[in-house]
């Protein structure tokens, strides 16, 4: 009789942690970028914030810089125009520190175009310095996108996303075994998308294909293949521009170039993962990761705004760049997951080897003589019907191949000395030779070559202490390096020494309600030094690294389930970046882009019960102070004029309707998500140029309807 009684205690056990992983949609319980192993959040001595599926689902969100909302001190603060994008975290701005699975995912050798978010699970920001594990990268932090695994299940789903500024966007995700014996698992993730925009004139195509397969060869050994491909067709969007100190007052919806003219991008990336275990407590992974993109951008966009302002003549340059960029990267690691005495251990032992190479041919008629009356392309700000396009003759600015070449040695060890008290140790040997070579061109007929070889060492060390279990105490101290750029050299001639980060990081996160909401606040100090600045005692024309940068702040961050169906996620940053050393730049001077005040929140609540059972509504907001549009100088007649971007408080809400088992085995999900519901004026971002201020987007409404088969 006491047998038949156990049985179903156990089996009430496993339903109730089941049915706890779904009501938990916005939480994770472990996260592996902090560390490269799978280690508890909440024993973590580091600042880590998730962005999970369902988070992106409910906003409705389809590219992944846009879910970045949800961390705090985390946002793009420039797309490129429409390109990859640089990030900020924490007050530095980076387009170093994106990762995929770990692999370097940056804008440069990897993702040429802005990333989608069809593939992912989740996305984990670690924050603070991440070279002790990820190698070359600025000081703010990690962004590691989580794509999807292949599946053991059946599970097929077709979504229908549409909008105004005539968006369409239909996407699948299929998976489940190949094989009975469900040793042949894949998954399937497509989309094609095409769409105008509230930019007049503009529209974007996009096809993303991503397959993955996984085979248990064995039952301790796995093997995973993943690709993806991606078309993205899309004008190059400067956005707006300054005048006087702050941004023209034109519409948001004016394009200040030629929209006919598109940056087309085709990427394809491949990644092969081999996990093997020795026993249960040794684990050996080989990854490879190869990445390929073709970008031909072709664009007539905003150059110089001459004269009077008033009369607001933006002349527009022709850039035609055809480039490559290629990047392998080969990693094995050692995983262990064993004890030494009272002490539990998780640690990593890892070496990763890397090429980069990329070439690019930059023409452009950017050398026309602005003063002869049309010469040039131009249009005017105030009436963009008055232009002048030319096809005028390009000159080729440089013909250029840069090749990188990586070695680094890792390693790290999560020990838990006590169940409440955890260290993490660990940091990165890097061996990094960046190589130049300059073709001839139209303005130099030699060709050059130039390289530069860095080593550092970059450690990490971390404490978390519990003294009781719902709340972690943390600390850590943490370092960063990051090479220059290639070819940069004093009036003698001399490298320069790498950009080196050091940050130390406080805090305390708690857990509350059987874990169903976490949260953390973090205080936090980083200093970058050997920043590289225009050299103002030698005509500007070389550099000095005379450079520093200081960012400090405070962060908060709040994810759970309050109540049975009502979610939230909430965060709040006061981040102060300012330079505080430098020849040119003025001391004191708050960096680009980063506001002293800036957060967000997200809410949603579906009906648990009764005829309105599924019924749901979100609710949110997203807010940032004024920030400096560009960097202030101690020289202002070699530099552009400040001005400043406004602050701005942004709305966003959504309506959805649930129907699990609308037929059998078949669930309907249905929403109607609106952005910027009280249509406020806002910029998200520069690039340091008076001439590139970036829009945010009026009024919107998202639909979408979604079919899951099992």
């Amino acid at each position: 009789m006491d047998t038949t009684m156990a049985k179903p205690i156990k089996v009430s056990e496993i339903v109730v942690k089941e049915k706890r992983e779904r009501r938990d949609p916005y939480t994770v319980d472990e996260v592996s970028s902090a560390t490269r192993i799978p280690v508890p959040v909440h024993d973590t001595p580091r600042s880590v914030e998730v962005v999970t599926k369902q988070v992106i689902e409910d906003q409705r969100v389809i590219r992944m810089n846009d879910a970045l909302r949800n961390v705090s001190g985390t946002f793009q603060s420039s797309t490129q125009g429409g390109q990859g994008g640089s990030f900020m975290i924490r007050g530095f701005v980076s387009d170093l520190n994106i990762f995929k699975n770990g692999f370097r995912d940056d804008s440069t050798f990897s993702s040429r175009a802005q990333r989608d978010i069809l593939n992912l699970e989740s996305i984990e920001v670690i924050k603070g310095p991440p070279s002790y594990l990820f190698g070359r990268s600025d000081p703010g932090g990690v962004i590691n996108q989580i794509t999807k695994a292949p599946l053991r299940n059946r599970y097929y789903s077709a979504e229908l996303i549409f909008g105004n500024y005539d968006l369409y966007r239909p996407t699948i995700d299929i998976g489940g075994p190949l094989n009975e014996s469900k040793t042949l698992t894949y998954r399937f993730n497509g989309l094609y998308e095409a769409a105008g925009s509230y930019r007049d004139g503009v529209r974007s195509e996009r096809i993303f294909l991503a397959p993955t397969f996984g085979w248990e060869l064995g039952p301790r050994t796995t093997f995973r293949f993943e690709g993806e491909y991606l078309y993205n067709s899309t004008p190059i969007d400067r956005g707006l521009v300054a005048v006087g100190n702050g941004v023209a007052s034109i519409p948001v919806s004016s394009f200040l170039g030629d929209p006919t003219r598109k940056d087309v991008v085709n990427q394809g990336k491949a990644t092969l993962t081999l996990l093997h275990d020795f026993n249960d407590l040794f684990r050996w992974r080989t990854a490879f990761r190869g990445a390929v993109a073709g970008d031909n951008y072709f664009s007539r966009e905003s150059n110089v705004l001459v004269g009077d302002e008033v009369d607001g003549i933006l002349n527009l340059a022709q850039y035609r760049i055809p480039t490559l960029a290629q990047s392998y990267y080969l990693q094995n690691e050692v995983h262990g997951s064993f004890s030494t005495g009272p002490f539990k251990h998780k640690s990593i032992v890892g070496v990763e080897l890397g090429r980069e190479v990329a070439t690019a041919s930059v023409s452009s008629d950017f050398g026309g003589d602005i003063s002869i009356p049309g010469a040039f392309s131009y249009i005017n700000i105030y009436n963009t019907a008055d232009r002048l396009f030319l096809d005028t003759p390009l000159t080729k600015f440089s013909d250029t191949k840069n090749v990188n070449d990586i070695l680094g040695f890792y390693f790290g060890d999560h020990v838990s000395l006590l169940d409440n008290l955890h260290l993490h140790a660990g940091g990165r040997f890097d061996y990094f030779k960046q190589k130049l070579v300059n073709y001839p061109n139209d303005l130099d007929p030699n060709q050059t070559e130039d390289s530069q070889t860095d080593l550092a060492f970059s450690p990490s060390v971390g404490l978390t202490y519990q003294p009781w279990k719902p709340i972690a105490l943390f600390a850590n101290y943490t370092e960063s390096f990051a090479p220059q750029a290639s070819g940069s050299r004093s009036i003698t001639g001399t490298l320069f020494e790498p950009e080196r980060g050091k940050a130390v990081e406080g805090g305390v996160k708690f857990q509350f309600f059987e874990s169903r909401l976490r949260g953390s606040i973090a205080a936090f100090n980083i200093k970058k030094t050997n920043v590289l600045t225009a050299d103002p005692l030698n005509g500007f024309a070389f550099s000095v690294a005379t450079g520093e940068q200081r960012s400090q702040g405070v962060e908060f961050d709040v994810a759970g389930r309050l109540a049975p169906g009502w979610d939230i996620i909430a965060n709040y940053a006061y981040i102060d970046a300012r330079i505080t050393q430098d020849l040119l730049f003025l001391v004191g001077s708050r960096v680009p882009n980063s506001a002293l005040n800036q957060g967000s929140l997200w809410t949603t609540y579906y009906i648990q019960n009764g005829p309105l059972k599924g019924l749901g509504a979100g609710i949110g907001m997203q807010a940032q102070g004024k920030r400096n549009g560009v960097f202030q100088c101690t020289d202002p007649a070699n530099c552009q004029a400040p001005f400043e971007l406004p602050g701005y408080v942004r709305m966003d809400g959504a309506l959805y309707y649930r129907k699990p088992e609308l037929f059998s085995r078949t669930n309907l999900l249905a929403a109607v998500n609106f952005t910027n519901l009280l249509d406020q004026r806002y910029f998200t971002g520069t690039q340091n140029f008076r001439e590139i201020i970036y829009t945010g987007a009026p009024f919107t409404v998202i639909g979408s309807v979604k079919l899951e088969f099992f």
